[in-house]
């Protein structure tokens, strides 16, 4: 009953200017910023839209709340010029509570915002993992025994070959379709593929980058479709990049041609390639320098 002869009485402007402004109106509204509405409810429903009926239902106590505090500040305050002609408390009075509808407004535009579904962000790292594995595809055969590279090696795609070996561990041979990409991936597949011993066969086209991966190969076939392409080495970015020097990559790979019994005079053709063009050797030039076996 008191509460309610409280609310009553600042209704009607009866209580002390000091009182209804500090406590009835700066205070409880403050109480009512701070509290979890709204701007700290999605520490309380963090991955859910607040319901529309519930942000409804809080708007509608707030606007009470804030039309009871108003009225009995504004009442309050004509009493306080009648009886004691002061006025500066008065506009000071008004002034809070054209402060304090913004302020309103600003928690009622949060809560809004609490209803719509939350944007599903996607880290940066995620999304580049994402473009980088649309770049290319590995197709495990119906037998079990093939794994089919297509596309560019991007980052990546040593980390996804291990995974799909690791869960296929009968694969004998990788069948390789590819223009190229990043030889740092590329020495990667390279590696896992001596690691396991798979024999490695193209196809189609294999160039560039993906001559790393096919050199790897226990056994290296080609089909009658099948081509390499090999050239020299160039960064892909106009912008300088420190600690990259070209000549030593190209340097790192010739040895480990030479150390996959590649000839020497064919190695030495592949580097002399201007990055700008690709030598497809004929097939009677790959058996010679011990790329591929005879038919």
């Amino acid at each position: 009953m008191y509460l309610w002869y409280y609310i009553h009485r600042h209704w009607r402007g009866e209580q002390s200017l000091f009182l209804s402004f500090w406590i009835n109106f700066a205070g409880l509204r403050l109480l009512i910023w701070f509290a979890p509405l709204p701007h700290n409810l999605h520490n309380l429903i963090p991955s859910n839209p607040l319901p529309q009926a519930m942000a409804l239902s809080l708007m509608a106590a707030d606007l009470l709340v804030f039309i009871w505090q108003t009225v009995g500040l504004l009442r309050c305050g004509e009493k306080h010029v009648v009886n004691q002609g002061g006025m500066a408390l008065v506009w000071g009075s008004y002034a809070a509570i054209i402060v304090a509808v913004f302020a309103v407004g600003t928690q009622w535009i949060g809560l809004y915002q609490l209803t719509l579904q939350p944007a599903q962000t996607e880290l940066f790292t995620t999304r580049m993992d994402r473009l980088h594995a649309s770049q290319y595809t590995l197709v495990i055969s119906d037998d079990r025994r093939i794994m089919h590279f297509n596309g560019t090696i991007s980052l990546g795609s040593s980390k996804a070959l291990q995974r799909m070996l690791d869960n296929n561990p009968n694969v004998a041979q990788l069948l390789l379709q590819s223009d190229g990409g990043n030889i740092y991936e590329a020495r990667g597949m390279a590696a896992i593929i001596m690691q396991r011993q798979l024999n490695t066969r193209a196809e189609q086209e294999c160039s560039s980058a993906c001559t790393i991966v096919f050199m790897a190969g226990l056994k290296r076939t080609l089909g009658q479709r099948g081509k390499l392409g090999f050239h020299g080495y160039r960064l892909d970015t106009n912008t300088f990049i420190p600690n990259v020097d070209i000549a030593e990559e190209q340097e790192k790979d010739r040895q480990y041609f030479l150390a996959r019994q590649i000839s020497d005079p064919f190695v030495n053709r592949i580097y002399n390639e201007a990055y700008s063009s690709i030598w497809y050797p004929d097939r009677t030039q790959l058996i010679d320098a011990g790329i591929i076996g005879p038919l």
